[in-house]
């Protein structure tokens, strides 16, 4: 089951037509010298409507990527729970460059959800890492929403350009969407074998003093413990060729596939980091005198009775 939307820039009226329309993105700034003159009015109208709020920005080969980063944040001002979207559809930006533009994002975006935005030709023509941060925004205008002609994994399918930039997200309702992009899904379904072998290994680095678990330590665990049985190459499939079997693009590595299946336990292994924070931080002196308390302050009373002659 899916939910619409749509996405605005300064083309469209700040009063545009929000029927059918579960969320809306607006396009926010370009390169580091273009800001939408509409887009303060055009998120307050999605906002006041209580849609789902997205910002996007527009990649350009110039200035650097960070630099575009921290314009389109300073500009976006985006609330809680809003999402962020990197549009990759000019040539002179290579995948390396959006990856990094991505990554930034994320590091500065206070936990906010940060998107791919790219045509289906560019997923399968110039992406060689399939990296997407929080998730892809694909744009084929094939008058087939949600079916996209890829088989990598979507977010959002932007079907058409009629009458108005329209997608359809992979979400049941617009309530599930906006818990999404509140990070309220943080539930990650593992196995119970997948969690101990996680336990294990922070148990053992708590014993040998090693401290919190480090990304190195997840790819580790990952690597020689979770998908041990799993045979190479990991490979984007949009990279196979017409026979689904041989890899079309040898750019593409194994190593990077495995890591971003590690994004997908990354939430479980922060929690774990918090309660080792919470055991490091217990003074023993202190735990000790608590018990030592609470041992003296126990009243045992012991019957004694005569034995029997047997």
């Amino acid at each position: 089951m899916t939910i619409k939307g749509i996405d605005v820039s300064n083309y469209q009226s700040a009063t545009y037509d929000l029927s059918g329309a579960d969320f809306v993105f607006v396009k926010a700034t370009q390169s580091t010298d273009y800001t939408n003159p509409k887009h303060a009015d055009q998120v307050a109208r999605a906002r006041a409507n209580s849609r789902v709020v997205g910002h996007y920005h527009y990649l350009t080969a110039t200035p650097s990527m960070t630099a575009q980063m921290d314009f389109f944040l300073s500009h976006a001002a985006p609330k809680a729970g809003e999402v962020l979207a990197v549009d990759w559809e000019e040539a002179g930006v290579s995948c390396a460059e959006k990856d990094e533009a991505i990554k930034y994002l994320r590091g500065k975006a206070g936990g906010r959800r940060v998107l791919l935005y790219c045509s289906q030709s560019y997923w399968t023509g110039r992406d060689t890492t399939s990296y997407t941060g929080d998730g892809l925004w694909v744009a084929q205008y094939n008058g087939k929403p949600g079916q996209p002609s890829i088989t990598a994994p979507w977010l959002l399918h932007q079907y058409t350009d009629s009458p108005v930039d329209t997608s359809v997200a992979t979400f049941a309702s617009r309530a599930e969407m906006a818990a999404w992009a509140a990070g309220e899904d943080l539930d990650v379904a593992l196995t119970d074998d997948d969690v101990k072998k996680v336990a294990d290994a922070v148990v053992a680095k708590l014993l040998a003093g090693g401290g919190a678990l480090e990304d190195d330590d997840v790819h580790r665990i990952w690597f020689a413990d979770l998908i041990p049985a799993a045979v190479p190459p990991y490979n984007n499939p949009d990279y196979y060729a017409a026979d689904g079997k041989t890899v079309a693009n040898d750019s593409w590595t194994a190593k990077y596939a495995v890591y971003t299946a590690v994004m997908g336990i990354r939430e479980t292994v922060a929690r774990v980091k918090d309660i080792q924070a919470a055991v490091a931080a217990l003074d023993p002196a202190a735990l000790e005198a608590v018990l030592v308390a609470k041992l003296n302050g126990l009243k045992v009373e012991v019957t004694v009775t005569e034995p029997k002659e047997s």
